[in-house]
């Protein structure tokens, strides 16, 4: 609320967003439900500012999803208007930023449908660095968390029908989404470009926390690994997709099977090396 009531009656007589930061920001997407909301409190705890203004329970940041509920299709069209857009997006994030003790400091945001437009934030923020995260397909299947699904999932899916199988169009859409955000991640950023896997995250958070710090800059300390690895709590439902009896999950079709693969997931959920040929050129994926 206090958000939109800045946005509404103050961020309007601002004459300029000011320019672009002097440091760019780190910014996480993902597949909604694959545990991203533990991240912004991890950057937190490292000195980054990532908004006064960010949902209590998501930790999405408000400017984010504000501008992302009027203009996501456009955005993943590439329709025209974009410099307007992105003078929006900057405008927005001076929001985002009010508040911040040192304009200077380190920051950033979370919205998992980040993922699905690096393009367009690359062009406002090219020096950028993007957290991907990724969860097993299969259990992000089975997730609730079908927002994304019910508000675009017609239109990312070009399926109207897409809603009367959704075990089967939410494992359509993790395998789309995914293979966008690592394309355009790669291409777009290259070394700024992380995808961390969350259930090494879970499993591994100290190993998988001293890789995402270096890519962040950071100097991992092992009290600060320490107090990172306290923040995560693993989901009970991690693995819950091989008590399941849909054939589909335990023989998704040859694209879906293709990825899993080569994030690091095995038929059996196990954590194994990543497939030979998959490991990015700059040695920043954390895998299961």
């Amino acid at each position: 609320m206090r958000f939109h009531l800045f946005r509404a009656t103050v961020l309007p007589f601002l004459t300029t967003h000011r320019g672009l930061p002097s440091v760019p920001p780190v910014i996480i997407g993902a597949m909604g439900g694959s545990g991203t909301r533990v991240l912004p409190r991890i950057l937190r705890l490292c000195g980054f500012w990532m908004g006064a203004w960010v949902n209590p329970v998501t930790q999405d940041a408000m400017a984010s999803r504000y501008f992302l509920q009027r203009h996501f299709s456009h955005l993943v069209n590439h329709e025209a208007g974009e410099g307007q857009l992105m003078e929006e997006l900057s405008r927005l994030m001076v929001a985002h930023r009010w508040g911040m003790p040192n304009p200077d400091a380190r920051w950033g945001w979370k919205n998992p449908r980040n993922m699905w437009i690096i393009p367009f934030l690359s062009r406002i923020h090219p020096e950028m660095k993007f957290i991907h995260v990724v969860r097993d397909g299969r259990d992000m299947a089975l997730s609730d968390n079908t927002n994304l699904l019910c508000k675009y999932g017609a239109f990312l899916l070009d399926d109207p029908d897409c809603e009367r199988d959704r075990v089967a169009t939410q494992l359509k859409l993790w395998t789309l989404g995914n293979q966008i955000a690592r394309s355009n991640g790669r291409t777009y950023l290259g070394s700024n470009y992380f995808l961390l896997n969350y259930e090494r995250l879970c499993r591994r958070p100290r190993e998988t926390l001293v890789r995402l710090f270096d890519f962040l800059g950071l100097e991992a300390s092992g009290q600060l690994v320490e107090s990172a690895g306290q923040l995560v709590s693993p989901s009970r439902n991690i693995g819950r997709w091989k008590a399941s009896d849909l054939k589909l999950l335990h023989e998704p079709d040859e694209e879906t099977r293709e990825l899993l693969y080569d994030f690091g997931y095995d038929s059996t959920g196990r954590s194994r090396e990543p497939a030979s040929g998959t490991e990015p050129l700059h040695g920043n994926l954390s895998w299961s």
